[in-house]
């Protein structure tokens, strides 16, 4: 009798140390995926003048960044947007060393964003500059440039907005630092969820320039976009949802804190 409650017990006890085992790869699997998918960070860089005059033929340039290396095949495309939020979209010639331009004349005065709706190696980025055509305030904007889109501080809101898609970001929250994390968004165009879009998690520490890109998976919930990661340090993230469909691309950006 006391063999067999021994052997028992050990069988348990085998069995839980196998589960834990198993376990324990699965985690440092995910972690070493993590580790494989920080990559070079897109960066572009809009070179223009701030204050123009009004039938004024100007360059706008974007210098395209992979790293610090100049890429010389990505696409770019210039957004130019009016403050009643009229839109002309125009694509840019590539120039040589990085570089890709397009020659424009505002033909009304005003305040203009410039955006760079940017591919580069898989990824889209979009950086804004603002431009200030004829008499008007202050110019107070610079190139909002770096390794993701350009945007506004969307820290307090749980969704972003723009051509009629809403991310939902409010499940980004209560992550811990080691941790197999699940990152989840929830994606509408209009009232219905949004299916068969590309949708991946951009991801860095505030300070750092490492940035982290991972993609996301469709649930079986329709519109509904999820992936894992692991924060290997205390500190504020930033995470951006990166979506793209079709004509659709758009992004929204959270902070979180991971304790």
């Amino acid at each position: 009798m006391r063999k067999f409650l021994f052997v028992t017990v050990f069988a348990v006890l085998l069995g839980g140390c196998q589960e834990s085992d198993v376990h324990n790869e699965q985690s440092e699997a995910t972690k070493a995926k993590t580790e494989d998918i920080e990559v070079k960070a897109p960066k572009v860089e809009i070179i223009a003048k701030e204050h123009v005059s009004l039938n004024e033929d100007i360059s706008i340039v974007a210098n395209v960044y992979y790293g610090e290396e100049l890429v010389d095949d990505a696409e770019v495309t210039f957004e130019i947007k009016d403050e009643e939020k009229k839109s002309e979209k125009i694509e840019a010639d590539f120039i040589g060393d990085g570089q890709y331009k397009i020659t424009y004349q505002f033909l009304e005065n005003g305040l203009y964003n410039v955006t760079a709706h940017t591919n580069v190696k898989s990824y889209h980025t979009m950086p804004t500059k603002t431009i200030q055509v004829g008499e008007g305030g202050a110019n107070e904007s610079t190139n909002q440039e770096g390794s993701t889109s350009n945007h506004e501080d969307h820290a307090d809101q749980e969704e972003h907005q723009h051509s009629s898609v809403k991310i939902m970001t409010e499940d980004l929250a209560d992550f811990s630092v080691n941790k197999e994390a699940e990152l989840s968004t929830m994606i509408y165009k209009g009232n219905d969820p949004l299916k068969d879009a590309t949708v991946r998690f951009e991801i860095w520490k505030e300070g750092n320039d490492h940035h982290y890109y991972v993609d996301a998976n469709e649930s079986t919930t329709k519109g509904s976009y999820i992936s894992n990661f692991i924060f290997d340090e205390v500190g504020l993230y930033h995470i951006i949802v990166h979506v793209e469909k079709a004509e659709i691309h758009d992004h929204a950006e959270v902070k979180v804190k991971v304790q």
